[in-house]
């Protein structure tokens, strides 16, 4: 491992200094550690803990989402680790049981915001067709909403995944799949 690489984290094949993975993704875990936890003193520690031992391990990630995803589950980990260490056992025991559907809500909200993002750089014909799918709009639907062809809209989504695929790649159109119908 060369030494440049031993000050970053990739994300995307981006590279990422601590302070600028830190001040993008700290106020978030934050606020989910404490809603876990509810203390910020001991939220503050687990985040900057978990922090720590992301920057420490420099995994790359493919994507936004990849991290994400593995940031929450960390985050969510130290705080169950902290919670049977610092709770009676049946507290720890029933906020275990509902943490994964918190996870799984906090890891949509933010496939949807970086789904929006990167929707927002397509073509204005592309968005509508993308944003009426995120709605739940069948292809018919849409295709009589915009007043085009029902081929259109096929082959705008079409061209839409493609790109969206070629620049942020497979898992991200995966999990973009499993929101919008075809």
């Amino acid at each position: 491992m060369n030494s440049i690489s031993r000050h970053h984290i990739y994300i995307s094949d981006k590279r990422y200094t601590f302070k600028n993975v830190f001040k993008e993704f700290y106020s978030s875990q934050l606020f989910f550690a404490m809603r876990l936890i509810s203390n910020r003193h001991d939220a503050e520690d687990i985040v900057q803990d978990v922090f720590l031992n992301i920057w420490r391990a420099k995994p790359a990630f493919k994507n936004e989402i990849a991290f994400k995803s593995y940031l929450y589950l960390s985050t969510r980990n130290r705080c169950i680790d902290f919670l049977r260490k610092n709770r009676p056992q049946f507290e720890s025991v029933d906020l275990a049981q509902e943490m994964p559907n918190e996870i799984d809500y906090l890891i949509k909200e933010e496939a949807f915001r970086i789904l929006d993002k990167a929707i927002k750089t397509l073509s204005p014909q592309t968005q509508q067709v993308l944003n009426l799918s995120l709605r739940g709009l069948s292809v018919k639907e849409i295709a009589k909403d915009l007043k085009i062809s029902v081929n259109t809209v096929k082959t705008v989504k079409s061209r839409a995944y493609k790109l969206l695929r070629e620049t942020y790649g497979k898992s991200f159109v995966a999990i973009l799949l499993t929101y919008i119908s075809l």
